[in-house]
């Protein structure tokens, strides 16, 4: 029996087998994620999938029942999963609102995927406990036995992990003890798959740098004139218009956005005692500014998003790598606050800096780099925060408590996993991504700078998950993972995840998702897509709530007992 309302199709036909036979074929040729447990332990809070703190994963017989019925109506109708994509085909991703480092099973995963559905697999994590016995022998399995089964490894590098923020009887230093081990576990399986972005890395996420305050718009002797928190910015030339919208017309060959026009220049002051007064537009224009400030010549765009308009400083990277974009948003009707995000990369520019120091190039190998060469850029972050402490002292702070702690962790766990030091300078292995970006719980660090979840805040997100994004061409996606199981079929948010319906059975997700923001509604239209909730058999589903999980050593950072 077969219960349908617009958005949902419930199957209730008894055995897997028969309830997989009434899915489209998309579901098999286009899924992407198939995740074998939904909620995390680690409690991120810009956790992009609103994650649960409890889990609810397959067991070793679920996840065996699951791919062997996925693989046999895939093969009755010739079908190869995963192979309609134009994004890695062929590859499945076993996480969205989960850690799959610390699934149980995932050396099954990956030879079920290998033996029986015919994928490969792209892991991303933020590590596991050395602590567990059983999860360090089963990724040392892993990486001993099913190297050919990965398609790429990423180890996420944030601030937000709870095993970083020491919360909760959880402690920094083991954190940076798993992570290390983690590291030296995979080293043999990322050499193997080769370093980059697509393949094998480290990717480092950062906080972001808001200030919430007054926006000034206005002219003054006919400059154009904005001004919030320490951040003034000049028109260089007189202009009683408004700036024309700048759109993203298109990805270039490079992915990278091409600009409807190339901004217009103006006059960047950092400065804390820098009022936007005539006075002070004179002499910053005149180079005669004599208040502590920083000075810097910029390409200002006008930019919308659904919350509204915002304006950009150079808001991609500069012809030598760095990156020092700065962003304006006006409150409106739906933008709660008006301020900034200051979305300079400190940690890319810095190593950068103490590159073209040694000689080499953006994209060169720092091939005999050491230790020492790792410190400088430790130190030259120390001495920066000192140089914003008299003109942005809230950037100096963020440098002294965000970013150099953030750098020197994972400094210390590639030494102590005995990684060479030219790796920490590797753009092929270490990745400055930036600030974190408006999706999930990650909203809410930017304290009404959006008022829409989800909505892309910079012309980089734009880019990364935008209507402007590769995203928008690849179609719908599918995904398959267990739902949250309880008597009652009622679980609060905070245990369950704002991405799963809590259910009294044990029971199978599979549905479709727009892969913009990965939600079952296109944004463009607001279509609800398809989705369909299967049965499965008892015994399918365990449920490990948080205090199970730090019994078993289940996320990283747990202090031994």
């Amino acid at each position: 029996m077969t219960t349908t309302t617009p958005a949902t199709t419930t199957t209730v036909v008894p055995g897997l087998l028969d309830q997989l036979r009434t899915l489209p074929d998309e579901a098999f040729t286009r899924v992407q994620y198939i995740a074998p447990q939904v909620g995390c332990f680690n409690g991120c809070a810009m956790c992009s999938q609103f994650a649960g703190r409890d889990t609810w994963g397959l067991t070793r017989e679920g996840l065996t029942g699951l791919f062997t019925s996925l693989g046999q109506v895939a093969a009755e109708r010739d079908l190869a999963v995963a192979s309609g994509r134009i994004h890695r085909p062929r590859v499945v991703f076993p996480y969205l609102d989960n850690d799959i480092g610390s699934y149980p099973h995932l050396d099954r995963y990956a030879e079920l995927a290998r033996d029986v559905l015919g994928v490969k697999l792209r892991v991303s994590t933020v590590g596991y406990s050395s602590r567990s016995d059983h999860l360090t022998a089963m990724h040392e399995r892993l990486v001993a036995e099913h190297t050919g089964s990965f398609d790429g490894v990423r180890f996420s590098i944030t601030p937000y992990t709870l095993g970083f923020t020491g919360r909760s009887g959880t402690d920094r230093q083991a954190y940076v003890d798993d992570l290390a081990a983690g590291l030296r576990t995979y080293r043999p399986l990322l050499d193997a798959l080769g370093h980059g972005a697509a393949t094998a890395a480290c990717e480092l996420r950062f906080a972001p740098l808001v200030g919430i305050g007054e926006l000034t718009d206005t002219h003054i002797d006919g400059h154009r004139v904005l001004a919030t928190g320490p951040h003034l910015l000049i028109s260089r030339h007189r202009s009683a218009g408004e700036l024309r919208e700048t759109v993203i017309e298109r990805l270039d060959e490079h992915t990278q956005p091409v600009y409807s026009h190339p901004g217009a220049p103006y006059l960047h002051i950092r400065s804390e005692t820098a009022e936007p007064t005539a006075a002070t537009v004179r002499a910053a224009l005149d180079n005669t500014l004599d208040v502590p400030h920083q000075a810097r010549q910029v390409r200002l765009h006008r930019f919308s998003n659904a919350d509204g308009p915002y304006w950009a400083a150079d808001p991609d990277f500069h012809p030598d790598g760095t990156f020092t974009a700065l962003h304006l948003y006006p409150a409106t009707s739906v933008r709660p606050n008006s301020g900034y995000t200051d979305a300079t990369r400190p940690f890319l520019n810095t190593l950068l800096a103490h590159k073209r120091g040694r000689g080499l190039g953006r994209r060169d190998e720092f091939e005999n780099a050491t230790g020492t060469d790792v410190d400088a850029v430790l130190d030259a972050l120390a001495a920066q925060a000192e140089e914003l402490e008299s003109v942005d002292t809230r950037a100096a702070a963020h440098l002294r408590e965000q970013v150099h702690p953030q750098i020197a962790a994972y400094a210390a766990a590639l030494e102590r996993a005995g990684y060479p030091p030219r790796l920490f300078f590797s753009r092929a292995f270490t990745i400055d991504t930036g600030q974190i970006v408006n999706q999930g719980r990650a909203e809410h660090l930017f304290r009404g700078l959006t008022g829409t979840n989800g909505e892309p805040m910079t012309p980089r997100e734009e880019r990364g998950f935008g209507q402007a994004s590769l995203s928008t061409v690849r179609g719908p996606i599918w995904r398959i993972t267990p739902l949250p199981l309880t008597p009652t079929g009622r679980l609060p948010i905070a245990l369950a995840g704002k991405k799963n319906q809590t259910t009294s059975a044990p029971s199978l997700l599979v549905e479709e998702l727009d892969p913009c923001h990965l939600s079952p509604v296109m944004r463009t239209t607001g279509c609800r897509l398809r989705r369909h909730v299967l049965t499965l058999p008892d015994g399918f589903i365990e449920h490990t709530s948080m205090a199970q999980g730090r019994a078993a050593f289940a996320l990283p950072g747990l202090p031994a007992s």
